[in-house]
């Protein structure tokens, strides 16, 4: 038994012939649509799966051409938080809605309920994935495991205490099903959350983005970035020691534009120059600010702080979407389904240097964007709005994984099919 979403489009004549042409001599670059597995009625699985439950919100790519989503537990209904499938071998891309996989594959993997403690952390089950990083020198995939289920009710349960998990995968000689994987937890200590900002235990933690990188002295030099919008910290993780500390950056707008919950985005962007920086703004704030990671071993050993440089105030709210691992960064505008970029080598981030990268041709918003394999960078794209309001109906959310086609020159100037930005969401400036 399986749900399948047959989607139709009115094609002009040009439009079908292009797309004819991408399914025959370039399948990888042809408009792929990928379904979650139904597993409600495979005795394998004691949970309970609500297609409407299920949505798409974050990928990676390993070099293999295998894709790796994160399913959140939102609602109650969701198998597992982690699957996988695979999209570039030859039988692989004649599968236009592939079934995606849990990962890691074992039954007791993906548990939702409280269970007793375990003393190895290669048992401890995945409870709520909300965002991983790869690294494709190795594939390996880090992952923020946020501890906390139906976070979308009015009662979310704190199931396991929050963590970072490095998975490793090893894929199978025959690719037909999940790979084998192996995988190490670190669990996010609440003395560093709760010394993050002053003591100030009130303050719940909101953990929702993470990034990772390898500094270049040191033996112990691999980091995973993890972003808490409640605090307006980043939690530094040192992998290879275990050490935990927090990176203080300022405060939101406490303006008309501030709100109770906001995003804290977070992106990692190399420079020309071969600098890595972090960059961070607030969904609902005015200004972007960046860290340079070249001196962040000695900020690790002497507990101190570093520098934190403000790059630049947004003309409107921004919605990030993700990098190239490069020095582009992709975001959206608000009401929008256009991609937008920006390049760090630019300088300040200002609309001068923002580009249009793709245009929306319907009405599933992009979500996410990173590189990919033969070397695209894909997008990802849903109906998260229809799904928050609970509207996607009996068969669940539409998601779909396409490369970024970018726009020829020629193109670039021509009306937009959005609106342009209200003034409700643009940043308002004080003058100093």
């Amino acid at each position: 038994m399986r749900h399948r979403h047959i989607a139709t489009t009115d094609f002009d004549q040009s439009l079908l012939l292009l797309n004819l042409l991408q399914l025959t001599f370039w399948p990888v670059s042809a408009d792929r649509r990928y379904d979650h597995h139904l597993l409600g009625t495979s005795p394998a699985w004691n949970s309970s799966y609500d297609p409407r439950a299920v949505i798409h919100s974050r990928f990676q790519m390993t070099r293999s051409g295998r894709v790796i989503v994160v399913s959140p537990r939102f609602r109650p209904g969701v198998p597992f938080t982690l699957g996988s499938f695979r999209t570039a071998g030859p039988d692989d891309r004649a599968i236009v809605e592939p079934d995606v996989f849990p990962m890691p594959s074992g039954h007791d993997a993906h548990r939702s309920e409280t269970t007793a403690s375990s003393t190895d952390s290669s048992t401890v089950p995945l409870v709520n994935v909300v965002d991983l990083s790869i690294d494709n020198i190795n594939d390996v995939v880090w992952l923020l495991d946020v501890g906390v289920v139906d976070t979308m009710t009015g009662s979310p349960r704190r199931v396991a205490p929050a963590k970072v998990v490095r998975l490793e995968i090893d894929e199978d000689q025959d690719h037909g099903g999940p790979p084998k994987s192996s995988y190490k937890t670190f669990e996010i200590k609440k003395a560093v959350i709760d010394t993050a900002d002053d003591g100030d235990t009130e303050v719940s933690s909101c953990l929702q983005y993470i990034t990772t990188f390898r500094s270049r002295t040191g033996d112990c030099n691999h980091y995973a970035f993890v972003s808490d919008a409640a605090r307006s910290t980043v939690i530094v993780l040192n992998t290879d020691t275990g050490d935990q500390w927090a990176m203080d950056f300022p405060q939101k707008s406490t303006g008309p534009e501030a709100t109770p919950r906001d995003i804290l985005f977070m992106v990692l962007l190399q420079t020309a120059n071969g600098q890595t920086w972090i960059y961070t703004t607030y969904m609902s704030g005015c200004k972007v600010f960046a860290v340079d990671l070249e001196y962040i071993d000695r900020c690790t050993l002497d507990s101190a702080q570093p520098a934190i440089v403000e790059v630049g105030h947004k003309p409107y709210q921004i919605t990030v979407l993700g990098t190239d691992t490069g020095s582009q960064m992709y975001f959206r505008r608000p009401s929008e389904n256009e991609i937008w970029s920006w390049d760090a080598n630019y300088g300040p981030f200002h609309p001068i240097g923002f580009h249009l990268v793709s245009k929306g041709r319907d009405c599933r918003a992009p979500v996410h964007v990173a590189p990919g394999y033969d070397g695209f960078v894909y997008v990802l794209r849903n109906n998260f709005a229809d799904y928050v309001r609970n509207t996607t109906g009996s068969m669940g959310a539409y998601s779909l994984i396409q490369p970024v086609l970018t726009l020829p020159s020629s193109r670039l100037d021509s009306t937009t099919t959005c609106t342009v930005p209200s003034k409700a969401d643009s940043c308002s400036y004080q003058l100093i």
